[in-house]
């Protein structure tokens, strides 16, 4: 955890002159991650096209390993989100998105009288409508928080998802 706060401060400390060229809360390139849920290691890029229209991108990479198990989940979303109302502190919006996520397990096993290894690999794609909001600290930094509804195909299910991200407008 110590390493991705590094990373950010330096991030932060490289990007601050260009900070100052933001006039309105929102306007910009925006960068940032997942808060919550912990551990899903998800990156978020977004950028407003006029006053009522995002565009949003996310890559998500979480790997796991200890002993014979090993496991990796990659995640590619897209998604549109609309605002309501003006360019100020508070910014409710909805919208919707699309995923794309591959996951992969490997665990050897030595339980057989002869080893042999245990794969399993799947990928969905999904469709989630999210609303939520936006909440600006200053002028460059956000915290964004929402809830949705998706369905997810590959193997069909349907889920409810809440995330918490911030943002550093640039």
């Amino acid at each position: 955890m110590s390493v991705r706060c590094f990373v950010l401060l330096l991030v932060g400390l490289l990007l601050l002159p260009a900070l100052a060229s933001a006039q309105t809360y929102g306007e910009g390139l925006a960068i940032g991650g997942v808060l919550l849920p912990s551990g899903s290691g998800t990156l978020l890029a977004k950028t407003r096209l006029g006053d009522g229209l995002g565009l949003e991108v996310e890559f998500g990479l979480a790997t796991f390993s200890e002993d014979d198990y090993s496991s990796s989940d990659l995640e590619l979303g897209a998604g549109a989100l609309f605002y309501q109302g003006s360019n100020d502190e508070f910014q409710p919006y909805w919208g919707g998105r699309f995923r794309l996520g591959h996951s992969s397990s490997d665990a050897e096993s030595y339980e057989l009288p002869t080893r042999g290894d245990d794969d399993n690999s799947h990928t969905t794609f999904g469709v989630i409508g999210v609303f939520g909001a936006e909440y600006f600290i200053n002028k460059h930094l956000s915290i964004e928080g929402e809830a949705g509804l998706g369905a997810y195909f590959g193997s069909f299910s349907l889920t409810t998802e809440t995330r918490l991200a911030a943002f550093l407008y640039i």
